[in-house]
């Protein structure tokens, strides 16, 4: 029976789904002359420490900054060759970011790589340390240090892993090629994970559309301790983690909690083939399936090196078929990031470079809500985003807060279903940023 949760959309290949120009295209490696890695790729409280100099020369996989606090995370050249500058550069945020430029010799010349071996035969109490050397990241967009969450409180009762192979965003087949070409990797990550956490269930979780992919993973989770492939039935949000769990599951992570609340861990799939390599090879996270697409002249699906400027990318796509973007999107239309240039970096958590042209890129103006409900019907966390948004428009962030707008997930699927074309999730990330910063 395939799995699904109360609410969402269904996008539609007319309203920028995309998924088709790409599914079907191989993995694809490319290599640029330059890496711009920024220090702030993960969620934590400050960035990492850089321990290189400008002039230095570095190998692939080599350690160019330090984790700093409990949920840093290291971070690592992705190309052999020489530093040519470490400073604060535009990225995806509203402020400038540290970074280090690399410009690659081109020689692919590794650092002495020490790994554990067999996922099910290393010792598990050194799975969490090689995850953190290897400075993983949740790689669908999250961003959270994996080696903090797969350490669970005591307290916390976690019974079970499932690894998102939803990739229900739009455009996006990243996690889909990487299923389909490399499920060994997958399976062994969720393995190294179940292990680590002491956690003896692990679910591999597809959307009913990728029944290639669906077999590919069923086929080499043949006999893995514990290891189950779950049909998720295609909708949006299907990967977001509290649907996922619920679909799978049947439990609910309660409001303000986490994951582990429910005894879950959620992992995203490329995550879960970063764990194999770190664990199996010692390798560090330096590279990632990216979905180049839009409009681009051959939408593709890249294996790109961290801190690969966009227009390197785009540019091995043919580059654009317009002269001049609307928008250039980190991740899927949903809930991607819009990047102020072309000159950003993609990072360990960018699944997605989407281009739009003028037209798709132009945002529609609000009308009068007409109260038809859809918004509340669709949303997947059981919220009444049309009242959220009224609080919001009139900077009620105390009552907004009290109506649980910090449940939120920020999957626009309420302004994707809205007839007025109301800027519904627009108004609830700012007035969720502005609850956090006044500390509401």
């Amino acid at each position: 029976m395939k799995k699904t949760f109360p609410g969402g959309v269904h996008p539609l290949p007319s309203q920028h789904q995309g998924k088709p120009l790409t599914n079907d295209k191989a993995i694809r490696p490319f290599v640029s002359d330059v890496v711009c890695i920024p220090m702030n790729m993960h969620i934590a409280a400050a960035p990492s420490k850089p321990i290189v100099k400008k002039g230095d020369h570095v190998l692939m996989g080599q350690l160019i900054a330090e984790a700093v606090g409990p949920r840093g995370v290291p971070v690592h050249a992705s190309v052999s060759g020489t530093v040519k500058d470490i400073g604060m550069v535009q990225q995806l945020g509203k402020t400038t970011s540290q970074c280090i430029t690399i410009e690659n010799d081109f020689n692919d010349e590794w650092v002495e790589l020490k790994g554990l071996g067999n996922v099910e035969n290393c010792d598990a109490d050194q799975i969490i340390p090689a995850i953190q050397a290897a400075g993983i990241i949740g790689m669908g967009g999250a961003g959270f240090p994996t080696h903090f969450k797969l350490q669970v409180p005591p307290e916390k009762k976690v019974d079970t892993i499932i690894l998102n192979g939803a990739e229900c965003e739009t455009f996006l087949n990243a996690d889909h090629r990487l299923m389909l070409e490399q499920p060994v990797r997958v399976v062994d990550g969720l393995r190294a994970a179940m292990r680590a956490a002491h956690v003896e269930r692990g679910y591999i979780a597809i959307e009913d559309n990728k029944k290639d992919a669906i077999a590919a993973i069923e086929s080499a989770a043949k006999g893995r301790k514990g290891v189950q492939v779950v049909t998720l039935k295609a909708k949006y949000p299907q990967g977001a983690e509290k649907q996922i769990i619920k679909a799978v599951t049947h439990r609910e992570v309660p409001s303000g909690g986490l994951p582990a609340d429910a005894g879950c861990i959620v992992l995203n799939v490329g995550t879960a083939a970063a764990i194999a390599d770190a664990v199996i090879d010692g390798k560090p996270l330096v590279e990632r399936v990216t979905t180049v697409t839009g409009r681009v002249r051959e939408p593709d699906n890249l294996l790109l090196r961290v801190g690969t400027i966009f227009l390197d990318a785009i540019g091995a796509c043919g580059g654009y078929t317009v002269e001049e973007p609307g928008k250039i999107i980190a991740g899927g239309t949903m809930t991607g990031i819009c990047a102020p240039n072309d000159t950003v970096s993609m990072t360990k958590t960018t699944n997605g470079i989407v281009v739009l042209d003028q037209q798709e890129a132009t945002s529609l103006d609000e009308s009068s809500c007409i109260r038809c409900g859809r918004c509340v019907e669709v949303c997947p966390m059981h919220l009444d985003p049309y009242r959220l948004k009224n609080l919001c428009d009139a900077n009620q962030l105390k009552e907004a807060k009290d109506q649980h707008i910090m449940d939120c997930i920020l999957c626009s699927s309420c302004s994707y279903i809205c007839p007025a074309r109301r800027w519904i999730m627009s108004s609830i990330k700012n007035a969720r940023e502005l609850i956090a910063q006044r500390g509401i």
